[in-house]
């Protein structure tokens, strides 16, 4: 089992589809007929959604305001996640673990907390 899918709430759809497409390594990015939700699809088949906000989709769910999310990196990406952060304009906020392994946090525009994170929790 894997985690297919999630979704962030965001006020500008258009400006949060471009930051996270200029972040994240995808194969494609989908986007709904009316624009109210994109789908961007990562490199293993797994979905990063983003919801304009009071967007509501099948059977009424909602997207996640205010979410943590984390995407294991390789400690030699480390480095070229930090460097896409500083080149978006994003305050980054490091972090190292007990066991030396290291995370990288950011927030978007929308309070949403992001890290890349170098630990394995297998």
């Amino acid at each position: 089992m894997r985690m297919l899918e999630m979704h962030i709430g965001v006020n500008d759809i258009n400006k949060s589809v471009l930051f996270y497409s200029q972040l994240l390594p995808h194969k494609k990015i989908i986007e709904d007929t009316d624009n109210k939700q994109v789908f961007i699809v990562l490199e293993d088949g797994s979905t990063f959604g983003i919801w304009e906000d009071g967007y509501h989709g099948l059977l009424d769910g909602l997207p996640a305001k205010h979410l943590h999310f984390a995407f294991q990196i390789s400690p030699s990406e480390y480095d070229t996640f930090k460097k896409k952060l500083e080149l978006l304009g994003v305050e980054v906020l490091e972090h190292t673990w007990k066991d030396g392994q290291r995370s990288l946090y950011f927030f978007d525009d929308d309070g949403h907390q992001g890290e890349f994170m170098t630990k394995d929790w297998l």
